[in-house]
């Protein structure tokens, strides 16, 4: 399936999904003295999605909606729903329900487990509907799908409103049983018939007598099956061609005003594209016309901001090229790929960005694995080399960490085959509100080995927790071992940590992209290109010259498959090892390809990768 079949079929789903609840707050209506919202019920409502969405019990719904246990639930009917002091002051997090899914809109500080509790459901069972997450994370504004059929409560209560053959008429300001007889050419009694007990407010639906719709089977689906194909084809470079690259790269520098001339300046991220274009360059003049490959570069200037970009997209040039590379910021990049989604156009993200730069973009690649992959990673290397040792979570109760914790649990306990096991269950966890000497020795004894696994990216938890275990070990006289798993988070602060503490405890870290001295490739990249050159390159200067190279290849050897399914083909480069992965189908694919290195010896020394082979 192409590029584009991907965006094909997300369009399929999102014409022939049900309706959408609001999320704005409705508007308040005073009726026989008391305070309603007035819910007008849509096709795939269930009277359990409408209480989670309004803070409301069912029973509390019931009550004032005698109608429910006469006629059960209706698509058109309106439910008085009563205001409370909780949905007054905010409103539940249901916005979207399907027959199968309750959508949850993730709100700020709430975990998997909450939300699981809050539907009667468990992490496990959120965690296999919803792929994203379980890739990325928990991330506030996501949106979770709720399994109804795992959702434990009676059955009436999930079951779909039925659909109404009459027609309903949203009531507008003014209005009066008495109009509305006019307006539809029937009687003010057959009105009142077909809406039993009903006082006329504004905004509410009524059921319109003599207007009666039959119930259909939706084809919306089939139509656009027969159609879309014809529309929408794969992007595919015309034979006989070159191959069109854009380059769309921040490079101006900032140039002085007359009063402060010493403000010209080349910024890190100009400095970073820079290095990034040399590269990228350097690998089509030296490969392209040996690979026998035709290409046509053109780079695009579009600074740090989405002016720029918005000029570009107007112009309609990037249409005309077959791949693009680029933007570097993340709104421009959204920008440009939601753009070139509609040609099909293969847009790369070169440098480390959030993986929900691929959400509803699966003409994106993004060569950087995330930080969530990252941990996805260390679960299974934990699973494979350490399930028998002592293994230890730590859990620096620090809230920019519980995303982090949360999310290895999951994954390691997917890892070692327990899918459904509570997350308590699956790792030994403590919890460290004060690191020192007395608060460790309670926790871990006074011998042992231990593989601490730490998912925190705070500097100050992260080096006084590596301070403490290093005095521990060496006043333990032996008896304490430790190895330290941390993330690649922690290389930015390297030069606030101790080598000896790194060495002494075996830290290890996933790393994207380690630019290795002791690798041969790396040696004799670094020689080549001083010859050539004349001046060194840096890492940015391999990065793009990997991500170059990658696109000679696939363009000299696997041309057309590659362009219908880029996630087919991996690569290993002098710098960076190309593994791509799919994890939705209607979104983009991402680099899972992680080097895992530990302190050995006094530097960096691989110890596996993943997911493509294991090292001895």
């Amino acid at each position: 399936m192409g590029i584009i079949k991907f965006y094909i079929s997300l369009s399929l789903v999102l014409l022939v999904s049900m309706s959408v609840f609001a999320q704005e707050t409705p508007t308040v209506h005073k009726i026989n003295g008391n305070k309603y919202y007035l819910h007008v019920v849509e096709a795939g409502n269930t009277l359990y999605g409408i209480s989670k969405m309004y803070n409301l019990s069912i029973d509390e719904i019931q009550k004032e909606n005698p109608i429910l246990a006469e006629e059960g639930l209706k698509v058109n009917q309106t439910l008085l729903i009563p205001v409370t002091s909780d949905n007054k002051k905010d409103l539940g997090a249901v916005v979207n329900q399907t027959e199968e899914f309750i959508t949850h809109e993730a709100q700020p500080k709430e975990t998997l487990y909450a939300i699981s509790k809050q539907y009667n459901t468990t992490v496990a069972e959120l965690l296999k509907a919803n792929d994203s997450i379980k890739l990325n994370g928990l991330k506030v504004g996501d949106q979770v799908r709720i399994p109804i059929k795992k959702v434990e409560t009676k059955e009436e209560n999930v079951t779909l409103a039925k659909e109404d053959s009459l027609q309903s008429h949203v009531i507008l300001k003014g209005e009066t049983f008495y109009s509305l007889s006019k307006l539809y050419n029937t009687t003010v009694d057959e009105l009142v018939k077909a809406n039993p007990n009903v006082s006329l407010r504004e905004g509410m639906a009524i059921r319109i007598s003599g207007t009666r719709v039959p119930v259909k089977t939706d084809t919306t689906k089939d139509k656009l099956t027969q159609t879309l194909p014809e529309l929408i084809e794969t992007h595919q470079p015309k034979a006989g061609k070159p191959l069109s690259i854009g380059l769309l790269l921040p490079l101006s520098p900032s140039f002085p005003d007359s009063a402060n001339p010493t403000l010209f300046q080349i910024n890190k991220a100009k400095r970073v594209a820079l290095s990034f274009y040399r590269g990228f360059e350097f690998a089509i003049d030296s490969l392209a016309k040996r690979s026998g490959v035709v290409l046509k570069l053109e780079l695009f200037d579009v600074g740090q901001d989405t002016f720029k970009v918005h000029q570009l997209v107007k112009s309609g040039k990037l249409k005309a090229f077959d791949i693009l590379v680029g933007p570097f910021y993340t709104d421009q990049f959204e920008l440009i790929a939601d753009y070139t989604k509609q040609f099909g156009i293969p847009t790369f993200c070169p440098i480390s960005k959030p993986s929900k730069i691929l959400f509803k973009r699966p003409n994106a690649i993004k060569t950087t694995p995330s930080e969530s992959m990252q941990i996805d990673a260390i679960a299974e290397l934990l699973a494979d080399k350490y399930a028998d040792s002592n293994l230890i979570l730590v859990n620096s109760n620090k809230f920019q960490d519980v995303t982090n914790i949360e999310f290895f649990k999951a994954r390691y306990a997917e890892a070692i085959h327990l899918p459904d096991t509570s997350s308590k269950e699956v790792v030994r966890e403590i919890k460290l509100w004060d690191i020192n000497e007395e608060t460790l020795r309670m926790r871990l004894g006074d011998s042992g080995s231990f593989t601490l696994f730490v998912p925190s990216t705070n500097k100050v938890f992260v080096t006084k927790l590596l301070g403490e275990l290093y005095d521990l070990k060496f006043e333990s006289k032996g008896k304490l071992n430790f190895r330290v798993i941390g993330l690649e988070e922690w290389q930015r602060y390297e030069n606030d940590l101790d080598v000896k503490q790194l060495h002494e405890l075996h830290v290890t870290m996933p790393i994207v992209g380690y630019l290795d001295f002791f690798d041969y490739k790396v040696k004799n990249f670094f020689k080549h290109y001083q010859t050539v050159k004349g001046y060194e390159p840096d890492r940015l200067t391999l990065v793009g010259f990997d991500l170059s190279h990658y696109i000679i290849t696939q363009a000299s050897y696997n041309r057309a498959e590659w362009f219908e399914t880029p996630e087919k083909f991996q690569f290993s480069g002098v710098l960076m090892d190309y593994h791509f992965h799919r994890v939705l189908a209607e979104s983009g694919i991402e680099n899972q390809s992680i080097h895992l290195y530990e302190y050995k010896n006094y530097r960096l020394k691989e110890l596996a990768r993943w997911p493509i082979q294991k090292m001895k």
